[in-house]
């Protein structure tokens, strides 16, 4: 089964501000895209705490199971020193204290044990990174199976991306498919090589685009603004405080396919990085998930 994958990037904005926006987006955004599930970890009794730091099994077979985690950097010695606790309400606290460091680094997960009571299926994984080549810029991400983004999910995801997105002045956003190295399928088919190249260019030229995407107000102005991409014929189009603008292309995930690709694409080229996206083998494509850009040239 396939990730899906939402993402904002924005720029730092200082350790104080960046620990507040880290411990709403993890643990508000974890309980509004899965609440009863964060409750239901929380409130566990059974969870091995000491499950992080030796081979044991994390709880009963089939339990619901999550850790905090934090990597804060030295700047002066560039140590990173990594801090981790299972997912219970004893602990929750103790990552809002680590967020008051200097945050490379913070994440969230919830999972299901498998039948040896280890970490099984994935159910949400919430991050928040400043990327080792970047460090002027803030990762906010939230990934999870396909299964378990229906139509009822899709509409919690937009809002969660849309209500964080208002508050930072995204330079890019999108719900999409999860690629490697977290890059967009377009910079993964017509490059660089990695996001960190891309995030400081990212509100001149455009990283990509998906059933949702963000266009930061640099670049939709440049696109002539909320109006002409509304002619695009998109599902929603809303401009966001701050002037970027919000596009979600179909009413549900499933319907961006075909035309409603190459609409986008039509609509969005002038910002993209030019070049013709690259068609994998036949092997390396089947193991990913579908392909939802367009191939062709923006020029």
């Amino acid at each position: 089964m396939h990730t899906i994958r939402c993402e904002i990037d924005t720029e730092y904005a200082g350790a104080e501000a960046l620990a507040d926006l880290a411990r709403r987006w993890l643990v508000e955004g974890a309980e509004r895209l899965e609440g009863p599930t964060l409750q239901a970890v929380l409130d566990s009794t059974d969870l091995a705490e000491d499950s992080l730091t030796k081979a044991v099994p994390c709880g009963p077979a089939g339990a619901l199971w999550g850790f905090v985690s934090a990597d804060t950097v030295n700047r002066r010695t560039g140590r990173i020193t990594h801090r981790a606790k299972v997912l219970t309400r004893k602990n929750l606290p103790k990552l809002q204290t680590w967020l008051a460091g200097d945050v490379q680094l913070a994440e969230l997960a919830l999972y299901r044990l498998d039948g040896e009571g280890l970490p099984g299926e994935p159910l949400l994984r919430m991050g928040v990174a400043r990327d080792e080549d970047c460090e002027d810029w803030v990762r906010l991400s939230a990934q999870a199976p396909e299964g378990r983004f229906g139509p009822a999910e899709q509409a919690g995801w937009t809002e969660l991306l849309r209500d964080f997105a208002q508050e930072v002045d995204p330079s890019y956003a999108q719900i999409g498919y999860a690629r490697t190295l977290g890059r967009t399928e377009h910079e993964e088919r017509v490059g660089p090589p990695l996001p960190g190249m891309t995030l400081p260019q990212s509100r001149r030229l455009l990283r990509g685009y998906e059933w949702l995407t963000v266009v930061p107000r640099e670049i939709a102005r440049e696109l002539g603004g909320t109006a002409a991409l509304a002619a695009g014929g998109f599902h929603e189009v809303a401009e966001l405080p701050g002037g970027a603008v919000l596009i979600r292309v179909t009413p549900e995930f499933d319907g961006f396919t075909g035309e409603a690709v190459e609409r986008t694409w039509r609509v969005l080229k002038p910002a993209l990085r030019p070049g013709v996206p690259k068609r994998f083998s036949a092997a390396t494509e089947a193991g990913e998930p579908p392909s939802r850009i367009w191939y062709a040239d923006t020029v």
